[in-house]
């Protein structure tokens, strides 16, 4: 079971600057997802206008539901910035790694919490654990990790200090409509692992609090955070339970909510100075990783995932240029296995063609049946 499982809150791509590798058609891949699943995919295209409101541009099942893979670590950043901002955390904290490390679970990340690690000039072993776990870093380092690499082990520790009530508190704040509770990544595996078909069936709030409850046993047992030492082969019925749970299980939300949220992040409306700061400078790493975005961009916030083949997610904040200030989030769920790497190797430049091709534009709009 726990083979089947080693799905990935991952991150997505950094968005680049015309060096994206190019198919025949690199928007094919999500127009034939869209022609063949329009009930699998929402998407919300704004423009964010200069009162913070948004003037939508495009949608697609935007108030739908949908898993959200490691997008919904824009909500507990922002109940982070939230703790922070109330002096109820404070991100100079210093956090020992051997603390980060007691959510980490080795072969689930895609080697997001090792590529922090190195990030810090921290060595690691085989399974991508800290050679130096009595280090410390500041409880900020592991914001910033949360959204740069995706790093879950970051975003358990982060929702460990702000305890269970904080992420729901913020939903409430943020006035989000379809978003769902958080609980612990580790928990959420975990429970994929221990629990399969009867966590399948339990209410989204019940499995918030497995995850809280599981989350919490991993933290406490080291012998819940090793990989198993043989792989078995899995049966049909197996991996179909792990789609299932994959796509059904994860908390939820709406693009028309993420637009909106990366719209105030933007804009600035809705967030104390403090709070806005803070997000900012966490959601605003692509302008650190790829200085050639300066060229294009006076500001430009991200966050996305992926969770296994099935699930993609991305969201998308750009303030261009002698242009407008825009918002994109686009979600897909149940993508096929065998069209999985094609979709998402085109969704960065699948966004950006549809933000700012009229051509493109179109195709997608009668991909989905939708006249102008």
């Amino acid at each position: 079971m726990k083979r089947l499982l080693t799905f990935l809150l991952s991150l997505t791509p950094l968005l680049t600057v015309g060096t994206l590798a190019q198919s025949p058609d690199p928007l094919e891949p999500i127009l034939t997802f869209a022609r063949t699943q329009p009930g699998d995919l929402a998407i919300s295209v704004a423009t964010v206008l200069p009162d913070g409101t948004l003037k939508p541009a495009l949608r697609w099942n935007d108030t739908q539901a949908m898993p959200l893979a490691s997008s919904m670590k824009v909500v507990v950043l922002a109940a982070y910035a939230r703790a922070v901002s109330a002096g109820k955390l404070n991100p100079d904290t210093p956090v020992k790694v051997a603390d980060w490390e007691a959510y980490y679970l080795p072969g689930t990340d895609g080697g997001a919490h090792a590529e922090s690690l190195k990030t810090l000039g921290i060595g690691t072993d085989q399974q991508g654990r800290a050679t130096t776990p009595e280090k410390t870093v500041p409880l900020d380092t592991l914001a910033r990790f949360m959204i740069e690499t995706s790093d879950n082990a970051a975003t358990d520790l982060i929702l460990s200090r702000l305890g269970k009530e904080a992420v729901p508190a913020t939903i409430r704040a943020l006035g989000l409509k379809q978003q769902e509770d958080i609980g612990p990544v580790s928990g959420l595996f975990g429970n994929w692992d221990k629990a399969g078909a009867a966590y399948l069936k339990a209410a989204p709030a019940q499995r918030r609090a497995l995850d809280w409850q599981r989350g919490e046993a991993v933290r406490r047992d080291p012998a819940l955070r090793q990989p198993p030492a043989t792989e078995a082969p899995a049966s049909d019925a197996a991996i179909a339970l792990a789609v299932q749970l994959q796509n059904q299980t994860p908390p939820r939300g709406s693009t028309a909510d993420y637009a909106a949220l990366m719209g105030r992040v933007l804009s600035g409306e809705g967030f104390h100075a403090a709070e806005l700061a803070l997000m900012r400078r966490h959601l605003g790493w692509p302008m650190r990783v790829n200085l050639a975005n300066a060229q294009v961009y006076n500001a430009l916030y991200a966050k996305g995932g992926s969770l296994g083949a099935g699930v993609l997610t991305n969201n998308l904040a750009l303030d261009i240029k002698g242009g407008p200030r825009v918002v994109y989030s686009i979600f897909l769920r149940n993508i096929p296995e065998n069209s999985s790497a094609a979709i998402t190797q085109s969704l960065e430049g699948f966004m950006l063609d549809t933000l700012f091709q009229s051509a493109a534009q179109q195709r997608l709009l009668q991909a989905l049946g939708v006249g102008r």
